[in-house]
C-alpha cells in the first residue's frame, strides 16, 4: 500500500511487498521531481523508517518523465544570510540521498528518466544503478556557477574513476544511458518499458537471500570503498563468513547446490 493511499503527504510514495522490497517513487511529476526542500524531508522519513517496516532491498525511482531533476538551490537557500547559514541548510538537504549510504540493506536505483545535479547525487547514493535507455546523467554545478556538493566529487570518483568524474563535472554535459554503463556509472541499461520490472526482478533476488549475510556484506563493501586496508578487510572477512558458515542457512545453501535446486533461506 502506498503512502498516498493511507493519506500521508504526497511527494514519496511508498510501497512495500510481502518479499521486503520496499519500492519508493518520487511522486512530483508536474515539478520533473525536482529535490525541493519539502521532497527531501519526506525522502528522508521514508528511508529512516524503511528497516524498522521490515524492508530488506529499497528501489528509489521517479514517476513521470524524470528521475529526478535536481533542485534549485538558491531557492534552496533564499533566506541564508551568510555561507554558514548556507552550509547549514545544504547539510540537512544533502542528508535526503546521503541517507541511502548509511543504510544496513541495499538500494537500487531505477533511474527512468534525467538524474540532474541532487537526482544525480541521489542515484550515486544507491548500491546499484538501472537506467533505462532514455535515461541520462548530469551534473551541470559549475554551468550554472556553483561547486559540486552533497558527496557528488567522492561518489563519482568512485564510480567511474578520476578521469571520467573530472570530465563530467568540469564539461557539465549530460551523460546518456550506454556512456553511463561504460563508464561503470549504470549496472545495467534495459528498454523503457522494462526498467520496472528489472528492478523488481533484481530487488527480489536479493530480498531473497539470508539478511544476516547480505547486510554484513554491505558493510564490507562500504569499508573497501572508503579506503580499509587490505589486511583489516580480510579479518572482517574472516570473521564474517566464519559466523555465516554456521547458520541453517548455509546448510541450505549447500543443499540447495548440490540437488540443484534454489535455496529456500529462512534467516536462520
Amino acid at each position: 500500500m502506498s503512502e498516498r493511499e493511507d493519506g500521508a503527504a504526497p511527494g514519496v510514495l511508498s510501497e512495500l511487498d510481502e518479499s521486503g522490497v520496499l519500492l519508493l517513487t518520487l511522486d512530483r511529476p508536474e515539478q520533473r521531481n525536482a529535490l525541493t526542500g519539502e521532497l527531501a524531508k519526506e525522502l528522508r522519513r521514508q528511508i529512516a523508517e524503511a528497516v524498522p517496516r521490515g524492508a530488506r532491498v529499497i528501489v528509489v525511482t521517479g514517476n513521470g518523465s524524470a528521475f529526478c531533476a535536481g533542485a534549485d538551490l538558491g531557492a534552496l537557500t533564499a533566506g541564508a544570510r551568510t555561507s554558514a547559514d548556507r552550509r547549514q541548510i545544504l547539510a540537512e538537504y544533502y542528508r535526503a540521498f546521503l541517507d541511502l549510504r548509511d543504510l544496513p540493506i541495499p538500494t537500487i536505483a531505477a533511474v527512468n528518466g534525467p538524474a540532474i545535479g541532487a537526482g544525480f547525487n541521489l542515484a550515486l547514493a544507491c548500491d546499484l544503478r538501472i537506467l533505462a535507455e532514455t535515461a541520462r546523467l548530469a551534473a551541470p554545478f559549475l554551468r550554472l556557477g556553483i561547486h559540486p556538493g552533497g558527496g557528488c566529487t567522492w561518489m563519482l570518483t568512485r564510480a567511474c574513476g578520476s578521469a571520467a568524474a573530472r570530465e563530467i563535472l568540469l564539461l557539465g554535459q549530460p551523460v546518456d544511458s550506454h556512456r553511463a554503463q561504460q563508464l561503470g556509472l549504470a549496472t545495467q541499461v534495459v528498454p523503457d518499458h522494462e526498467l520496472a520490472a528489472r528492478a523488481n526482478d533484481m530487488a527480489r533476488q536479493i530480498a531473497s537471500l539470508p539478511s544476516r549475510v547480505v547486510r554484513d556484506l554491505k558493510s564490507a563493501l562500504t569499508l573497501a570503498e572508503e579506503g580499509a586496508s587490505f589486511d583489516s578487510l580480510l579479518a572482517v572477512e574472516s570473521l564474517a563468513q566464519a559466523d555465516s558458515m554456521g547458520t541453517e542457512d548455509a546448510a541450505e545453501g549447500w543443499a540447495a547446490f548440490r540437488e540443484r535446486r534454489p535455496p529456500r533461506f529462512r534467516d536462520r
